[in-house]
């Protein structure tokens, strides 16, 4: 079966995204309720200190990454309260954030890559265009899942 793209620059970032997220997704499956939920190193901040924790720390993130560009664009955002005690919660909340996401984008497919560069985006720990924050939301999701897999899977 030939897989349906997005189209256009922003198209592809979100693409991409989605594939992150399904192979972040693909790695909780691997592991049970009570590993997920276990505090392995309380030398860390709490966002760091369990596989739930990181979890719910990239939900949030991909939140405020599609908030920030909601307000840029004057759009409705919102900041839903979750909880993730399950596995099956945090693959819930990653699908709920990830449509979040995509819907961002509707009626902005078919930006250009000038339009994309154009975009200035400040959120509270520096300033992006659109198609760098997006990267940067990519990027997120790997960071935290090799975390996970390096300290709480190895």
């Amino acid at each position: 079966m030939q897989k349906k793209y997005r189209i256009g620059a922003l198209g592809a970032l979100t693409d991409e995204y989605e594939k992150v997220i399904i192979d972040f997704k693909k790695m909780l499956l691997s592991i049970s309720d009570a590993q997920f939920i276990k505090v392995l190193d309380t030398n860390e901040p709490l966002d760091f200190q369990s596989i739930r924790n990181i979890t719910f720390h990239v939900v949030r993130s991909g939140y405020v990454y599609s908030n920030y560009i909601r307000k840029y664009y004057k759009e409705e955002s919102i900041a839903p309260d979750f909880q993730l005690e399950t596995v099956a919660q945090a693959i819930e909340n990653l699908d709920l954030m990830f449509a979040y996401s995509d819907a961002t984008f509707e009626n902005k497919w078919h930006f250009t890559d000038d339009d994309l560069i154009k975009v200035r985006i400040t959120t509270s720990w520096t300033t992006y265009d659109l198609e760098a924050i997006c990267e940067h939301a990519i990027v997120h999701v790997l960071r935290h899942k090799r975390q996970i897999e390096k300290i709480f899977l190895s």
